[in-house]
């Protein structure tokens, strides 16, 4: 169901505007988007909390609700009379502009298709009566040809004119009989002049403070902003490590596949095959322990090690783990390896892995 609520509405078009070409017609949709937006900003309306149905040589606008119509309808009135003067002195292709508009109150509300409400008809209508054209064409001297009811006249014209003056509106009615459409306006067609801004902060055409420090800082910050948000978009995703094995991440990684998880490595050590072989737990004494190096000798195999209660060295036990101290390395001597031209005395290991702690020479070797 549409929700209607108060709106102040204004509706505009501009005279004879389908017998110009299509650059005039171009730049008279320009200009009269200029002109309107200045009326706006004379009336302290913020352009993006309007809302507007463009009609080619013309638009309706619905004006926020809560807008103070007192102040809002003669300052929309003298700006756009100031704005016609201002757009008029320097003309495009359309040539000189000549306007008519019209001004109501009441219930508005969003349809399908356009705006619904009485407001939305009523405006509409006098823009396009006959009276209005009329009071245009009978002052060549006026740019602006502007209608009221009744109703707007009394609330706010005559009460509080602002810069209005309120003997210059006729009293006029509007009958339009093939729409069964009559009522009661308020005529005003001012002599081309411009009607400047007493405020303090006076809106001078063509030049808006609000506009300009948009221009001058915001917009090149925002550009800023996209295009620093374009470089890290575009960048390398960034992935974060969590600690391998563990209950929240899972697998860590999927090259490797098997039944019931095998070929895992819960330890993340990159050798998925290291625990599965390790039945007693990885080798404290060498947690690498699957480096696997077939072009050097005595590599540890890819198996886990279990050193067992008693030290495994000697020749009828060996450790491929641990040196064989009774084997001499001719390339790294050591107090274990024999020297032949010096006799070592150290510790004997028999082939049972216990340590004979009495001096011994060794003449000859083993």
């Amino acid at each position: 169901m549409a929700r209607y609520r108060g709106r102040l509405c204004m509706a505009v078009d501009l005279r004879q505007y389908s017998r110009h070409t299509y650059t005039g017609q171009a730049d008279a949709q320009v200009r009269l988007r200029l002109v309107v937006e200045h009326a706006m900003r004379r009336a302290r309306i913020l352009r993006v909390r309007t809302q507007q149905q463009l009609q080619g040589d013309g638009r309706l606008l619905v004006f926020p609700a809560r807008t103070d119509v007192v102040r809002a309808v003669p300052e929309l009135i003298l700006g756009l009379r100031d704005g016609l003067y201002e757009a008029n002195r320097t003309p495009g292709a359309f040539g000189r502009m000549r306007m008519r508009a019209a001004l109501a109150q009441g219930s508005v509300s969003r349809g399908e298709s356009g705006y619904l409400g009485d407001c939305v008809v009523l405006v509409s209508r006098l823009v396009d009566s006959e009276e209005l054209r009329g009071a245009l064409e009978r002052n060549e001297h006026s740019d602006l040809a502007l209608a009221v009811p009744d109703e707007l006249h009394r609330d706010v014209i005559l009460r509080q004119s602002r810069g209005l003056p309120a003997p210059d509106f006729r009293r006029s009615e509007v009958i339009i009989e093939k729409k069964a459409f009559a009522v009661g306006a308020w005529l005003y067609a001012p002599r081309s002049a411009p009607a400047r801004d007493p405020s303090p902060e006076p809106v001078i055409w063509g030049h808006s403070p609000r506009r300009a420090a948009l221009r001058e800082y915001v917009v090149p910050a925002l550009g800023a902003a996209h295009l620093a948000a374009t470089v890290v978009a575009h960048s390398q995703v960034l992935r974060e490590w969590a600690v391998p094995g563990s209950a929240v991440t899972g697998r860590q990684d999927d090259d490797f596949d098997g039944p019931d998880g095998a070929g895992e490595d819960p330890h993340g050590t990159g050798h998925p095959d290291t625990q599965a072989q390790a039945p007693h737990g990885p080798d404290i004494h060498h947690p690498d322990v699957s480096y696997d190096d077939a072009s050097h000798q005595g590599a540890h195999p890819s198996g886990g090690h279990d050193p067992g209660p008693y030290p495994s060295a000697g020749p009828y036990d060996p450790d491929p783990y641990h040196p064989d101290p009774s084997h001499p390395d001719p390339h790294v001597p050591g107090s274990y390896d024999p020297d032949p031209h010096h006799q070592d005395s150290g510790p004997h290991i028999d082939h049972m892995g216990h340590v004979d702690h009495f001096d011994h020479f060794d003449h000859g070797g083993h």
